[in-house]
């Protein structure tokens, strides 16, 4: 290999770094916008108990249903946010005490989380406002027993 040769991988492999950390920057300046929308619902959450309590009120759930779906979305993003950063870094993200860690590591040397099995970042899908609903269902009917076919002794015997 020339020194031409060893000169361009060099700089093809110190652009793809260089994007790398762009891109990571970039999800980072997202996550940290998003959290401040969390707490921004938090805030408007707190207010509406505050004035409800300070008037003897009671809200049902449905008053805060759009401010809780909102914070949810929210923290989806951030978790696939997240997840993308692993795999454009060489570590990962601790979801219990958030320190960063090796990619290699088997558990955090911080909090001593465990951490899965590596799997494949998933596309972030377009959020869509997840309903906050209370699924019931339908009690199954027991199911029947059925008994064994039964044979019938008959003399086959000759007589």
């Amino acid at each position: 290999m020339s020194f031409f040769d060893k000169f361009k991988a060099g700089m093809t492999e110190a652009g793809n770094k260089a994007m790398n950390v762009v891109e990571v920057n970039r999800l980072k300046l997202q996550n940290s916008s998003k959290q401040n929308e969390i707490d921004r619902q938090y805030q408007v959450m707190g207010k509406m108990l505050f004035e409800a309590t300070l008037n003897e009120l009671t809200l049902p759930k449905e008053a805060f249903a759009v401010n809780m779906n909102r914070v949810l979305v929210l923290k989806s993003e951030i978790e696939a946010n997240l997840e993308q950063i692993e795999a454009l870094g060489d570590g990962k993200h601790c979801k219990n005490c958030g320190s960063s860690v090796p990619a290699e590591a088997r558990f955090c040397p911080n909090c001593g989380h465990i951490f899965e099995a590596p799997r494949e970042p998933q596309v972030p899908q377009t959020p869509q406002e997840p309903k906050i609903t209370q699924t019931l269902q339908a009690p199954q009917a027991p199911e029947a027993k059925v008994n064994p076919l039964s044979l019938d002794k008959k003399d086959t015997g000759g007589n």
